[in-house]
């Protein structure tokens, strides 16, 4: 009989002498990790970094390891710490070639236990090697991929190429997972206790569908403005990009840098004292009912008709071109005061459109001009059908990932214009519901769904979100745009800015946060956001509250400093329900079965 031999994870550097639980052994995901581990004699320590590169399991093999001493650069990465570098590659399909790295601590005393995996935004294409160099330092065992091809933000790998498209829709972070356990419990002779992932954007999403798809490979799970909504999200960055840039450039867009901004500042001036405190953020935005068409020729004259136009749909968002004007939106839309933050080329720079013809239409650039063929009728569902089984993750169902204990933390930026923040708020809705009629049949609880007005989902997130929150919590960043940036803090890592190592506690950071509530089951109320100058100095620190909870001004005090805050409870309302939210929680209901096809 094959058994590992388990070892405790050091605790979180403020916990020292802290009791940590010890969960039984389970297998991770659709590879049987325990085979895998026998198979290559995991309770045996291997001789050596070295001999590692001979190891092969599952849809993987090593194709090199080697011991790298602390000092020494590793793609332009200094590393803190000694380690035991394995590269090598998986190959779930034919035409599969997913590039790996698993990086260990060289001495197992420097190993505390944990392993983590890194999202990676965008197309990904490239190892994230800097977060690789951090987590090594920390003492986890780490491991990222190229998602399965190289290229960086170009769209070329996605045409003709279908199984590439499934490994970076999902199938490379199982693959690596797997790997990077086995490879730790040979090379440590003891089997990893606790595995963590965290991303933010394109990773968000990859956290999500880990969430959903393989819910035995982590423990605890960090996802920052997560796109899992991701055809409906395609399609919000094309109505983005064709809104503000109708022509690509040279062309200028609609609205310029300074127009932008001018819109924030009037909403600031009409909402930033909502909350009680005049401080140049806005701490909720959708209570802000700032009425843009004042801005218009039929207002003030501040901006032209076109310009009024544009910012028009980017606060409405998309809807479908035959629809009433109360019609339901599509999916999200841009926040009140995140104007500053609109991106008008990120359409255009991210290759979305052309990745949309490649996979949808199998037509190459410039074949498919996405500005003339894209509607939001038509198109839009089509892209929905095609795209949907290989990248979306919507599911409010978690019962594998939290029957296993699984923990997570979901965070959003309130100014993101890229994944509208509205997607995580609507999701949290879709938790809540789903809690309250999961035990109804298939047609009835659609039947339910598609009835649900603002007061009843109100009800049902107050009378439900206590359980929710027992395995997901949602962490919403005021002022903040898309995984960081913007004018709030928002250094609390998990895909977010990483604060400085001393801040990296269970206060200050998303993934201390999440390692706590795994293994000592204390859950986060509060994390607290900071804002760091050029030199590391915080200057602006703030609580952000388990939501619907918000961060409130104890009326004395540095403003700039969360010890002057406090989380206060949040009731709420039928007003609070936006029809984005009410969208994306009967987006998320409606396909609460959608699972990736992991062969």
């Amino acid at each position: 009989m094959c058994t590992a031999v388990f070892r405790t994870p050091a605790p979180l550097p403020h916990q020292a002498g802290a009791r940590v639980r010890k969960p039984a052994w389970r297998a991770a995901g659709p590879v049987g990790l325990m085979g895998l581990l026998c198979a290559w004699g995991a309770v045996q320590a291997a001789p050596d970094c070295a001999a590692l590169a001979t190891w092969t399991g599952g849809d993987s093999a090593a194709t090199s390891a080697g011991l790298v001493p602390a000092g020494q650069a590793v793609a332009g990465q200094v590393l803190p710490a000694a380690m035991c570098r394995v590269q090598g590659v998986a190959r779930p399909s034919a035409d599969s070639h997913i590039q790996w790295e698993v990086w260990l601590p060289q001495a197992a005393s420097a190993w505390t236990g944990r392993l983590k995996l890194n999202g990676t935004g965008g197309f990904a294409g490239a190892t994230p090697y800097a977060r690789l160099a951090q987590d090594v330092g920390d003492g986890f065992v780490t491991a990222g991929s190229d998602m399965g091809h190289d290229g960086g933000e170009s769209a070329t790998w996605t045409l003709g190429r279908p199984e590439k498209v499934k490994d970076w829709g999902l199938r490379a972070h199982a693959s690596v997972a797997v790997a990077a356990k086995a490879l730790a419990a040979a090379y440590f002779g003891a089997s990893v206790k606790h595995a963590y992932f965290e991303g933010c954007s394109n990773g968000g999403r990859q956290a999500m569908m880990l969430a959903q798809n393989y819910p035995d490979l982590f423990d605890g799970i960090v996802a920052g403005a997560p796109s899992m909504f991701y055809p409906d999200l395609l399609m919000w960055l094309l109505w983005t990009g064709k809104t503000l840039m109708p022509a690509p450039a040279p062309a200028l867009p609609v609205l310029s840098r300074s127009r932008r901004e001018a819109i924030t500042q009037r909403v600031l001036q009409a909402c930033d004292a909502i909350d009680g405190l005049a401080d140049g953020q806005i701490t909720h935005p959708p209570a802000c009912r700032f009425q843009i068409d004042a801005l218009g020729p039929q207002g003030d004259g501040t901006l032209t008709a076109a310009e009024l136009q544009a910012a028009q749909r980017m606060v409405g968002g998309p809807q479908r071109l035959a629809a009433q004007p109360d019609a339901e939106p599509r999916y999200g839309r841009a926040q009140p005061g995140s104007e500053a933050d609109w991106s008008p080329h990120f359409a255009d720079n991210g290759g979305y459109g052309a990745f949309i013809g490649h996979y949808v239409y199998g037509q190459p650039s410039p074949l498919f001009d996405w500005r003339q063929r894209i509607d939001w009728d038509g198109v839009h569902d089509q892209v929905k059908a095609a795209l949907t089984p290989v990248t979306a993750a919507p599911s409010p169902d978690l019962r594998r990932f939290v029957a296993r204990g699984g923990k997570l933390i979901q965070t959003h930026g309130w100014n993101d214009s890229v994944v509208p923040p509205d997607g995580s708020t609507g999701y949290f809705l879709a938790l809540t519901q789903w809690e309250a009629l999961r035990h109804l049949p298939g047609p009835e609880l659609d039947r339910r769904a598609a009835a649900l007005t603002p007061a009843a989902v109100a009800a049902g997130a107050n009378e439900w979100g206590p359980a929710v929150r027992q395995y997901h919590r949602l962490f919403m960043l005021p002022a903040t745009s898309h995984c960081g940036g913007g004018t709030g803090p928002s250094a609390i890592g998990g895909g977010l800015p990483e604060p400085p190592p001393a801040w990296r506690n269970t206060e200050h950071h998303a993934v201390s946060a999440v390692m706590r509530w795994v293994e000592q089951g204390v859950a986060p109320d509060k994390i607290v956001a900071t804002r760091f100058d050029g030199a590391g100095r915080p200057t602006r620190s703030r609580p952000l509250c388990a939501y619907p909870a918000q961060a409130v001004y104890k009326g004395a005090g540095d403003i700039n400093d969360a010890a002057n805050f406090e989380c206060q409870a949040a009731v709420l309302r039928a007003q609070d329900i936006s029809r984005g939210e009410l969208a994306t929680l009967r987006n998320a209901l409606g396909q609460r079965g959608v699972l990736l096809p992991h062969r």
